[in-house]
């Protein structure tokens, strides 16, 4: 089963899909806006990469690679502009947790993510891009 928690949820890049508020809101069943993109099954559910990683990378496209840390040239330009977007506009960016899967294994990091996506509230996850709750709409400080 995959849950918000789960590898299945990690995309090649380092993000946790369960965690990204397109996703949330797709799995909590809220409404979609009017006009925005705002729903997500997740990368690799939809057999996507982050920031389409996989159409410019033949080891994530011929699967010699599951995730961009096992690649011995991370970062590659372009993950190196995703995160940069990221560190900008969320204050964290994948390579972070690409390194922190490098150093301690995925499930290490899915277990650190639970610890720290939970929602004080009512337990869910909060979203790494809003710290909002999609369940009960609670909010942590950005």
């Amino acid at each position: 089963m995959v849950t918000e928690f789960s590898r299945e949820l990690v995309a090649p890049c380092g993000i946790n899909c369960g965690a990204c508020k397109a996703y949330l809101a797709y799995s909590r069943g809220v409404p979609r806006e009017r006009g925005k993109v705002t729903h997500c099954s997740g990368c690799r559910e939809r057999k996507k990469n982050c920031a389409f990683l996989k159409r410019d990378c033949e080891k994530l496209r011929k699967e010699k690679i599951e995730f961009c840390f096992e690649c011995p040239d991370m970062p590659c330009a372009k993950l190196e502009r995703l995160d940069e977007s990221y560190r900008r506009r969320f204050n964290r960016g994948p390579v972070d947790d690409l390194l922190e899967m490098r150093a301690n294994g995925v499930n290490a990091f899915i277990a650190a993510q639970r610890k720290r996506l939970m929602c004080p509230e009512c337990g869910d996850v909060l979203s790494i891009h809003d710290g909002k709750c999609y369940r009960c709409l609670a909010s942590r400080p950005r």
